[in-house]
């Protein structure tokens, strides 16, 4: 059963947008490694102020730039898998609203694809079926955008995934939550499901408490 899109959120009144995908996003910086089959880009009207707004603390999340870890997948030399996706740079120097959603969306679909790669890819050497990813897709259903400390955002998607694995697995995701916490020299995911989110009105997840630094960039 389709899953009824909500109504946006918009922190403290910034623009927000809601994208889903077919197999990407279509934004306007698009890797080597992507393609662009479809994107539905949605706009509505501000509501509400989210709750979690005023959790935002006063400080960057405390992370060291050593610890930065994110998935790296390999090219697999099969016909129909999937190309790793490429991590998009830096962030906007204004990131706030569109551009800030804009940013951790593609930043979490080429997380999610590409851990989705590695733990998928068993390429055999004998007689074994091969097994890759041939089809991964995120849908996101609501985002929100906050202003945080330092002229940063803090975004939070709500969306779920599927997928194919050869010769015809098919999986798909519960809702997920992510929250990222973005500026000019740091990007900080927290991740947790709809079996763990507190609600709309908490910061949960939180990249202060449960964040992992997942890119730097020299100021």
């Amino acid at each position: 059963m389709p899953i009824p899109r909500r109504r946006l959120v918009k922190a403290l009144g910034i623009t927000g947008t809601v994208l889903s995908s077919a197999g990407c996003f279509a934004l306007d910086e698009t890797s080597s490694h992507e393609t662009t089959d479809s994107t539905d880009t949605r706009t509505e009207t501000p509501t509400t102020t989210a709750g979690w707004a005023t959790e935002i603390p006063e400080t960057p999340p405390s992370v060291s730039c050593k610890a930065v870890s994110r998935p790296m997948a390999e090219p697999v030399d099969r016909e129909g898998a999937l190309a790793p996706r490429d991590y998009p740079g830096r962030p906007p120097s204004e990131a706030a609203g569109k551009a800030a959603v804009e940013y951790v969306t593609r930043f979490e679909l080429a997380y999610r694809h590409n851990d989705e790669m590695i733990s998928n890819t068993d390429v055999a050497t004998g007689d074994e079926r091969d097994k890759y990813l041939t089809r991964f897709d995120i849908s996101v259903q609501n985002s929100w955008v906050a202003a945080g400390p330092a002229d940063s955002s803090v975004v939070r998607l709500q969306y779920v995934g599927s997928g194919t694995i050869h010769p015809g697995i098919e999986f798909d995701y519960i809702t997920q939550y992510v929250t990222y916490y973005i500026d000019s020299t740091r990007v900080v995911r927290a991740r947790t499901t709809q079996n763990d989110f507190v609600g709309t009105d908490a910061l949960d997840p939180d990249p202060w408490v449960d964040g992992d630094p997942v890119a730097c960039f020299e100021k």
